[in-house]
């Protein structure tokens, strides 16, 4: 049986503190849509990472603005989330940093 919450919210998952490097600009578009959405960077960053594994979808490098910074952040990755990121790094041979990037990416430009 599905209830309203499985919709919407995440299920308990152990969590595990990794530092990931963020370009500048995702962070600051990540930042913006704290202001419009009940979560934190954090939690936006595991629902994009998600969205990436269940779909699978534009796996890509994505062409990075000239002069793009890249600055790391700690951050709670699911535990869950984190074996499947592992497991697509070596089907497409992408390091996690970047599949949080493109993961971030392709959410915002969805």
């Amino acid at each position: 049986m599905m209830m309203a919450f499985d919709k919407y919210l995440l299920k308990k998952d152990n969590l595990l503190k990794r530092r990931i490097e963020i370009d500048s600009s995702l962070y600051q578009e990540l930042a913006k849509l704290t202001d419009i959405y009940d979560a934190s960077i954090n939690k936006l960053v595991n629902i994009a990472i998600i969205d990436l594994i269940e779909n699978e979808k534009n796996i890509k490098i994505y062409e990075r603005p000239e002069n793009e910074i890249s600055e790391s952040h700690n951050f709670a990755i699911r535990a869950s989330s984190y074996a499947k990121m592992e497991k697509l790094r070596d089907k497409y041979g992408l390091s996690i940093y970047k599949l949080t990037n493109i993961a971030i990416y392709n959410a915002l430009n969805d």
